[in-house]
Parts: C-alpha cells; structure tokens; sequence
C-alpha cells in the first residue's frame, strides 16, 4: 500500500465516523490501513520485482539504470526485435537489454533475442537482466555472443549501487 491507500483507509475511517459506526470498527480500519503500509514500506527492492508483471519490470530497470548514469531508451512493449532497453554510458557505448522478470530459469532463448538485437539496433553489446537464474545453455550461447547476464544476485548489487533499498 503507499500513501495512497493509507489515505484511503482513512477516507474509510471518515465515513464510518459519519455513519455513527462503532470507535472500534473506525479505529480498526484506521489501525488496519497503518499495519499494510508498513508492511508494504518493508519489502525489499527484489521483493517488489519478484511482484511484478514483465512490463513493470523494464519500466522500473529504466529508472535503475538512469540512476546508474545510463541514458535509457526503452523499446516499444511489443515488436522491440529482443531488446526492452537500449542504454548509452557517459562514453557512447552502447548496450541492448533483454529483461526477463521470472519465476523460473531463464533459458537461451533470451540470449537468442538480445544477441539478434545488438547487430538489429547497431549497439556495442547485449545484457540479460532477470530476478532468475540461468540455465548453463544460456551461460554457453552468451560466453561467445558478448552477452552479459546479470542474474538476481548481480541486479541485487546494481539495485544497491543505484541506491534502491535493498
């Protein structure tokens, strides 16, 4: 919950005091409504990715990165031919980023896409970003292909550099 909805528990708590409700129905919402924001304050950064849906995720990666100091251009939702990102260093490299927000292993074929995407866009390199892991074909067809991964343990690290919590 953000501030949003603690202001709508209190919107709540308002009208059951104008409808004459019982002080402790009002005072529970209230109470209720204080327990989920903090309760929401308190997950972590990876906690909320691992939350949400693949969009978000490369939405929130272009908010990460710009922190890193990249200029971020993210791609259209669909047809973006295997990048999500195209992000740009101080220097003019350039790198494709292939988010992939999983519950599960992330396989080749992600590598596939973003390998596709570095000649297709004209960048310097490709990157795998993803809350996962890898299986060992992905690490086999990204070693040869210039392809970073970062797995969760890493974008954890990119989190903390970027001065996300946690």
């Amino acid at each position: 919950m953000n501030v949003k909805g603690m202001g709508l528990s209190l919107i709540l708590g308002l009208v059951l005091w104008w409808m004459d409700a019982p002080v402790w129905a009002i005072v529970t919402v209230i109470i209720l409504g204080l327990v989920w924001l903090i309760w929401r304050k308190r997950l972590s950064t990876i906690d909320r990715i691992d939350r949400m849906d693949g969009r978000e995720f490369e939405l929130f990666l272009e908010d990460v990165f710009h922190a890193l100091g990249y200029k971020v251009t993210v791609t259209p939702a669909s047809r973006d031919f295997g990048a999500d990102l195209l992000l740009e260093t101080p220097d003019g490299w350039s790198i494709a980023v292939q988010a992939k927000r999983y519950e599960k292993v992330v396989g080749l074929e992600a590598v596939q896409q973003v390998a596709a995407a570095v000649p297709y866009y004209g960048v310097d390199e490709g990157w795998v970003v993803t809350n996962s892991s890898y299986t060992e074909s992905a690490y086999e067809l990204a070693a040869p292909n210039q392809v970073r991964l970062i797995a969760r343990s890493e974008l954890e690290q990119l989190l903390k550099e970027a001065g996300f919590k946690r």
